[in-house]
């Protein structure tokens, strides 16, 4: 799916009529949303007044003093309805906006994130962080959270493949928006009985609380990093044509368990040893730590002791996470 997209508003582009009136009553409101910030002369985030959008007007770097528009839940929305959004918000061609950020996404059911963290790797993504309770001494590493690993990154921003526990990520904004509306409801309340009926999880996100195990796979492309074939919003279109994972590779080889009356001692103890290392890191960290001890020949080190690799690919391949991926994509662009 289309998850995310920022456009690059030219900054002479009116704003609609719409919300060019809403704009002149909030924009100079001491309590409005709007806040200067590091990049723009103001941002707002345009959810409570019914926009699927954050706006940054009039970057203070650039020379054309240009807007940035995020489209928010572009995964909830089909092409028509992200047009439209714009339309909402500025009175311009959408086809030609440039995006200067798109994050595309596959749902994978069944496949947890402990899985991917110990099959993918990335060839050309140097760094790699997690979150969740894995312990490492690596500064590359944060950790967080007593429930496993739940976010896997490759890469870092703001070109990024991000995998995550979906079901996660939607419990953690459910229970920060139940606490907001209770927050809300004391407040009303003025010391008096207190009235809160906040709908169940099930019926705010659309999935069961519980026995999903539901893994986002979500490449982030952003920081000049956005394709030719994506670069505008009209190219957007053919987003489905395009494999985001082109670079994510799953582990492939290995067995169940190794018999070792199979090797001699040398080769079992090194083999079981790189086993080890990639149940409990990775496969994409496992080769960066042979490559740091072999002169960069982790390749044909585990080439070489393919037989002591986890046997565990068989749970996806990479043309079937293109495929859903693929899929879902055509379902948003074909309204």
């Amino acid at each position: 799916m289309i998850d995310k997209v920022e456009l690059r508003v030219p900054g002479f582009t009116p704003y609609s009529p719409q919300f060019g009136k809403l704009y002149q009553e909030i924009r100079n409101d001491p309590k409005g949303p709007f806040r200067q910030t590091q990049h723009y002369l103001a941002s707002a985030d345009l959810r409570p007044y019914g926009f699927s959008a954050i706006l940054h007007t009039h970057n203070i770097h650039g020379k054309h003093s240009n807007h940035k528009l995020e489209l928010i839940e572009t995964g909830k929305m089909n092409y028509t309805q992200m047009r439209q959004e714009i339309h909402r918000i500025f009175d311009s061609a959408t086809g030609p906006l440039e995006l200067i950020r798109v994050d595309l996404a596959a749902d994978i059911a069944g496949v947890p994130v402990s899985w991917f963290k110990q099959q993918a790797f990335a060839p050309y993504k140097r760094w790699t962080c997690e979150i969740g309770t894995v312990n490492a001494d690596d500064a590359q590493f944060s950790t967080m959270g007593r429930t496993g690993v739940e976010t896997f990154y490759l890469g870092k921003r703001p070109n990024v493949i991000r995998i995550y526990n979906k079901i996660a990520e939607r419990r953690q904004e459910y229970m920060r928006l139940k606490r907001r509306a209770l927050a809300e409801a004391k407040k009303r309340a003025m010391g008096g009985p207190i009235v809160f009926d906040f709908p169940s999880f099930e019926a705010t996100s659309g999935f069961p609380e519980e026995g999903l195990i539901l893994t986002r796979v979500e490449r982030q492309i952003a920081g000049g990093r956005v394709p030719e074939e994506l670069s505008t919003f009209a190219r957007l279109r053919g987003a489905a044509d395009f494999d985001p994972f082109e670079r994510l590779v799953f582990l492939s080889g290995g067995k169940p368990e190794p018999n070792p009356d199979d090797y001699d001692l040398n080769k079992l103890a090194m083999g079981m040893y790189i086993r080890h290392l990639v149940q409990k890191d990775g496969i994409h960290r496992t080769k960066q730590f042979l490559n740091r001890r072999s002169m960069r020949n982790a390749n044909r080190m585990l080439r070489r002791y393919e037989d002591f690799l986890p046997d565990d690919a068989a749970r996806i391949t990479h043309d079937e996470l293109v495929e859903q991926y693929r899929q879902t994509v055509s379902k948003q662009l074909a309204a």
